[in-house]
């Protein structure tokens, strides 16, 4: 996808407005896009969206996990299924100057004064919410860090329910970076948007999965909807595509990451090899191409989710800077990555989905890597 066309689709999801449990602007957006691209979009009973993208390839022959070769039917018998979620932490006002923060951050994010950008209920089906501009009045540190409560002065009538976001700049584009109030992770979102078009665009033989998911910020309600419905096979390769904070080994505009890890667990290493290996076949092809891959720690992810279920995960991230919109001091500020990261993301998520076979060829291909190492060795290993 050509640099203004990306950029064009990231405005136009980013500047929706989203929090923990009010994803519809966003659900809405991916739903109705998915549709027009021809693709099946399915919801389940808390209303996460999984969008089917299947185009069947060629008989082959592979190696079932064992080693042993097998024929395959044209299509790949599980999906490479990438995940993000649709939310980004925000504010839910409980009464008319009364809100809740829903996320994690620092206590000094929430001081007085702070600047929130509320969205009001449209009176009718088909408006747009109105925008009613806050700022932070007293920060309620007694149920602190259960509950996150503020008190806002309010210039405009809000409703019980109505959410809220930080007023930072909602979408801006200068000197290589992307700036935005939520990328993490609606950016994510965005990047799978962009794979299954270029996927349909191209007429990718393939078996993509692109699951969009709730409140993820909250503790993980969404994904875990998602695993307990039965709605993704075992058989699936999960990638978590997600925006993590910069860390001094992942560094902004250093190229795209293959995620091994995040700060709660290590991910599955057969789904690392294989996502390094596509970005290794884009750096052939592409001599500008870069990729990074390290752990990610400062965070944890949907693919952390999926391993505690038992499935084979891994993950793709852009480095971020303002996490969770923490700037100097604490105090909001938009976040913002590069623009050519998130180029190459969109790059080598197609690039996994036109290498994808299927799990027992990921788990053959690292075996046989494995293999080659050891054949370099100067001499056979013998009995001592």
């Amino acid at each position: 996808m050509e640099r203004a066309e990306l950029l064009d689709l990231a405005e136009r999801v980013l500047r929706l407005p989203t929090a923990p449990y009010h994803e519809h602007a966003v659900r809405d957006f991916v739903i109705r896009y998915c549709r027009e691209l021809g693709l099946r979009v399915e919801t389940d009973r808390v209303g996460n969206l999984v969008v089917k993208y299947q185009r069947p390839r060629a008989a082959t022959r592979s190696t079932d996990s064992a080693g042993s070769p097998q024929a395959r039917s044209g299509q790949a018998r599980a999906p490479l299924v990438f995940v993000a979620h649709m939310d980004h932490p925000g504010f839910e006002m409980l009464d008319g100057r009364r809100a809740e923060f829903l996320g994690g951050v620092p206590k000094q994010m929430l001081a007085k004064g702070g600047r929130v950008r509320l969205y009001t209920s449209p009176d009718d089906v088909g408006q747009r919410p109105s925008t009613v501009k806050a700022t932070i009045r007293r920060f309620d540190g007694s149920r602190w860090p259960k509950r996150k409560i503020v008190e806002l002065t309010v210039d405009g009538a809000v409703r019980r329910g109505d959410l809220g976001m930080w007023d930072v700049p909602a979408f801006r584009v200068s000197g290589g970076r992307l700036q935005a109030t939520a990328i993490d992770d609606v950016l994510g979102s965005v990047v799978m948007l962009a794979t299954l078009t270029e996927a349909a665009r191209r007429k990718l033989r393939g078996n993509l999965w692109c699951v969009f998911t709730r409140a993820e910020e909250v503790g993980f309600p969404g994904v875990i909807a998602v695993i307990q419905s039965g709605k993704i096979p075992k058989t699936a390769l999960v990638v978590s595509v997600e925006m993590s904070q910069e860390r001094p080994w992942a560094r902004i505009g250093h190229g795209p990451v293959v995620r091994v890890g995040d700060r709660a667990s290590i991910f599955d290493p057969a789904a690392s090899a294989f996502l390094w290996r596509a970005a290794e076949r884009c750096r052939a092809s592409e001599s500008t191409f870069r990729a990074q891959r390290c752990l990610m720690d400062g965070g944890t992810c949907e693919a952390t989710a999926f391993v505690g279920f038992g499935y084979q995960a891994g993950g793709l991230c852009l480095p971020l800077g303002h996490y969770h919109n923490i700037g100097p001091n604490r105090r909001p500020r938009a976040e913002y990555v590069s623009v050519s990261d998130l180029e190459q993301l969109v790059r080598l998520t197609v690039a996994a989905t036109a290498e994808w076979r299927g799990s027992g060829a990921t788990n053959a291909m690292l075996r046989r890597r494995v293999v080659a190492m050891a054949r370099t060795a100067p001499r056979k290993l013998t009995r001592i």
